[in-house]
């Protein structure tokens, strides 16, 4: 396996996006649909929509109000933009101790 190979495995396992993924979102425009989404990485639409739905949820893009339009962020233009914010924010501080844990009350089994 080349060098190229293993680090493409490692950001696939390790990222919340396939690289596909990641190289087509700093081709988007500003506001861009699903379906741009689809077209860029050339994906199915139905892939495109749960992607979309994800970078929602992890705060990557908003979605414009009563549209199908999704808009990136001033500071996030690039994936990469986004992952150095979320670096320093909160991994950075959750290592120093800055950011604790909530403490998560476990299911009795049985």
């Amino acid at each position: 396996m080349s060098r190229e190979e293993s680090l493409i495995n490692i950001l696939s396992d390790a990222l919340p996006f396939p690289p596909k993924i990641i190289l087509g979102y700093k081709n988007l425009e500003t506001v861009f649909t699903s379906g741009d989404l689809s077209r860029v990485c050339d994906i199915s639409r139905s892939s495109a929509k749960f992607y979309v739905n994800k970078m929602v949820e992890l705060r990557l893009v908003a979605k414009v109000p009563h549209k199908r339009l999704y808009q990136k962020y001033p500071n996030s233009l690039n994936f990469s933009n986004w992952l150095k914010d979320l670096i320093k924010l909160a991994i950075e501080p959750l290592e120093l101790g800055q950011l604790t844990l909530p403490l998560i009350e476990e299911e009795d089994e049985g």
